[in-house]
């Protein structure tokens, strides 16, 4: 059995270089890809540096163009597959940390439950479960402040329940673990997509494949604030959100299947969603403003 893990990196070699050598002695992984996103910056060098240091379980790849979140994460996945004959398939953001006995814990509840195709820990800071029952989610999921609430109530619900695997609608793309069945019984992730909305997709993807993605409740990550994201936004909500746009129409179209009325109550719902981030920018500027 071969497991490999995927460090999707764009602009931000150090931080990715940080979690390499943190967990480049954890058990779980037989192997370590970073895959360099068509980076402008020193990144390659960087990161390239750090595989030096552990050759036989680091190897750095380069895309060869800057695709997004899910064709970057897409082509690590199946050079792991192709080269490793991986098993098991991990996938990290640069910005995250976890532990070897977290990583053993989510391959073992794969292995144990194959029905599950996707297992995740919880965040530690803020939350990476959220429901996805349809196009109602989709609509409330566009709203920052109904969004988060809702997620943080589900956090809580799972933290107490008890049970040590849940089932959910969906987890965040920053760290999860994914079989070999799983992903080549769903293909991935879509491609279409270039930032957000590629675990919805995935997520609705594995119930179409009969499969069910799964939460450890006593496992946890730690999830940096999301800091890649945020500099390539340069922190701002209103830049972030024209990406969830382009991410929910194709889930709109291509999954739901929506009509022209769905359509357009979509569109209202987002101008109103981008006002309610405007609001949120502007304020979070005066804060910091006054703080300085």
């Amino acid at each position: 059995m071969d497991v490999s893990l995927i460090i999707l990196v764009y602009n931000d070699g150090r931080r990715a270089s940080g979690l390499v050598e943190k967990i480049k002695d954890h058990k779980t992984f037989d192997h370590i890809v970073i895959v360099n996103n068509c980076s402008t910056d020193d990144t390659y060098e960087v990161i390239s540096a750090t595989a030096l240091t552990c050759p036989k379980k680091v190897t750095v790849i380069s895309t060869p163009e800057n695709g997004g979140y899910a064709k970057g994460n897409n082509f690590g996945v199946r050079y792991a597959l192709d080269h490793f004959n991986s098993d098991y398939i991990f996938i990290a953001n640069p910005d995250t940390f976890f532990t070897d006995e977290t990583s053993h814990a989510m391959l073992c509840a794969l292995k144990k439950h194959p029905e599950y195709g996707v297992a995740a820990p919880i965040v530690t800071q803020g939350c990476n479960v959220w429901r996805l029952t349809g196009f109602a989610s989709v609509i409330e999921s566009l709203f920052l402040i109904i969004f988060n609430l809702d997620r943080r109530s589900l956090k809580k619900r799972l933290i107490s329940c008890g049970h040590t695997l849940v089932a959910v609608d969906v987890v965040e793309g920053s760290f999860f673990a994914i079989s070999r069945y799983a992903y080549e019984k769903t293909g991935g992730f879509d491609e279409r997509t270039f930032l957000y909305g590629e675990e919805m997709i995935l997520s609705y993807r594995l119930r179409q494949a009969g499969l069910k993605t799964g939460v450890l409740t006593k496992e946890r990550y730690d999830h940096l604030h999301s800091a890649t994201i945020k500099k390539l936004n340069n922190n701002s909500k209103v830049r972030a959100f024209h990406h969830f746009r382009d991410s929910f129409r194709i889930f709109n179209k291509y999954y739901l299947h929506t009509g022209p009325l769905q359509d357009l109550i979509f569109e209202c719902a987002y101008g109103l969603a981008y006002m309610e981030r405007v609001i949120y920018d502007r304020i979070v500027s005066l804060f910091e403003k006054r703080l300085n």
